[in-house]
């Protein structure tokens, strides 16, 4: 059972700071370039790619716990 807590707090986790870590990515790899215009767009692809890791380790919880279950 522990296991699966693990991945479901991990999950939650990094779908709660997707945000930040986006606005991290997004001047990490676009550090010193001039995004007028297309920061919002990129940003949020940053945003949604983390929070679609974090439903994925969620998911590996669950099917986890279903496995253990039968």
């Amino acid at each position: 059972m522990g296991k699966q807590v693990k991945y479901f707090l991990i999950g939650l986790f990094i779908i709660l700071i997707s945000t930040p870590l986006g606005y991290k990515a997004v001047n990490i790899v676009y550090f010193n370039r001039n995004l007028t215009g297309e920061y919002v767009p990129i940003l949020n692809g940053f945003i949604h790619s983390f929070m679609l890791i974090g439903i994925l380790v969620f998911i590996m919880g669950f099917i986890d716990m279903q496995s253990n279950r039968k």
